[in-house]
């Protein structure tokens, strides 16, 4: 399929699907090839829909779901080595630290509100707080700055 856009036209809708992030002005087979692209360009399966969208200040983007980063560690050996842990001022932190097969390390935190929670309320935030680390240095060590599902509720 082609598309009948003109080509300066064709030029500034890349430079705001490239440059700014902005995927509303593809149209949806525009965004399925973006989408694939993507997907093939970090050697993740599209068929376990890795990725999402998501509206922020008015631009539609992309972010990371759980496959993704679960197929990132898969793909590029990346290790989750360590995780510290620890309550601050009503909210729970934890930090996740990751290295690669190649020895490169990096490290994220994962932060929740935890004030005025108990029993599995508390439990399940904690639980959170530790996914959203290992993700955000997933993401982090693959080169990645987008965003992570468990950050989405809280944009």
């Amino acid at each position: 399929m082609t598309s009948q856009i003109a080509p300066q036209d064709q030029s500034n809708i890349i430079e705001q699907v490239v440059i700014q992030g902005d995927l509303n002005k593809l149209t949806p087979a525009e965004r399925v090839n973006y989408y694939k692209a993507v997907c093939d360009s970090l050697g993740l399966n599209p068929l376990t829909k890795p990725f999402d969208y998501i509206q922020l200040s008015g631009r539609l983007t992309l972010y990371a779901r759980k496959d993704a980063t679960e197929q990132l560690r898969d793909k590029r050996r990346i290790s989750i080595t360590k995780l510290e842990r620890e309550r601050l001022e009503g909210v729970y932190v934890v930090t996740a630290y990751a290295q690669t097969a190649d020895g490169r390390q990096d490290s994220s935190i994962g932060v929740v509100s935890i004030e005025g929670l108990k029993g599995d309320a508390l439990a399940n935030a904690m639980m959170k707080a530790e996914t959203k680390s290992k993700r955000r240095v997933t993401l982090s060590i693959s080169g990645l700055g987008m965003l992570a599902e468990t950050e989405i509720e809280t944009i």
